[in-house]
């Protein structure tokens, strides 16, 4: 089994990690950037290192992490004017089966993001948002190469019917205020399940960190 070694986020990696959080209080070890760097085959970037710079999050066959296994929803936040483009990002808290949090970033408006959170309303609609799933993501066929997700239950995927419909005609109408409001609208649902409501900033830990991806993910 190969382990990767890295260290903890530090200095710019940590202020990454206090301004991506939106004010959700979580002991963060890694923070997980979706799709971050276009030209690479890997789905999961960790952001290490004082500059920040983000790190493919590779199986030790050499293949992309395409997974997180048996992960749970702590934490759900929306964070605006991120970054030097104002740009407004959806971050998920998860815990993993050895304990680790994980803040898991990416765009708002994304598909990976509106795949995730329709997933996590389906687990809240079931009535049981805190049990462990699998995460899983891939990049798509189109000359974008988005990153798309889903969120499975043993062997169901997650799907509210209803928040689909809703994105999916908002986009036909290219309404972005109404997809970012359907979505915002989710978020805010998610997290009071979650949290009971808004608590303190996020706490980075500075420790060595021995990242053993296929026990954690």
């Amino acid at each position: 089994m190969t382990v990767i070694s890295t260290a903890a986020p530090t200095s710019a990696a940590s202020a990454l990690v206090a301004e991506f959080a939106g004010g959700v209080s979580s002991q963060v070890d890694m923070m997980i950037g979706i799709g971050t760097v276009k030209e690479s085959d890997a789905v999961f970037f960790q952001y290490i290192g004082d500059s920040g710079e983000p790190a493919a999050l590779m199986l030790p066959s050499g293949k992309p992490l395409t997974n997180m296994n048996d992960v749970v929803l702590t934490g759900i936040s929306v964070a605006d004017d991120i970054g030097e483009f104002k740009a407004t990002k959806l971050n998920v808290f998860l815990q993993t089966a050895s304990g680790r949090t994980l803040l898991v970033t990416s765009g708002l408006a994304t598909i990976w993001s509106q795949c995730v959170i329709g997933g996590l309303m389906a687990l809240f609609n079931g009535g049981d948002l805190t049990c462990p799933f699998r995460l899983d993501t891939w990049k798509g066929n189109s000359k974008m190469k988005p990153c798309f997700a889903a969120i499975r239950v043993g062997q169901t995927k997650m799907t509210d019917n209803q928040m689909y419909e809703q994105l999916a005609e908002a986009r036909s109408d290219g309404n972005k205020v109404r997809m970012a409001q359907i979505l915002r609208d989710a978020v805010e649902i998610l997290s009071h399940a979650v949290t009971g409501g808004p608590v303190e900033e996020a706490v980075v830990t500075t420790d060595e960190l021995t990242v053993t991806v296929p026990a954690d993910f």
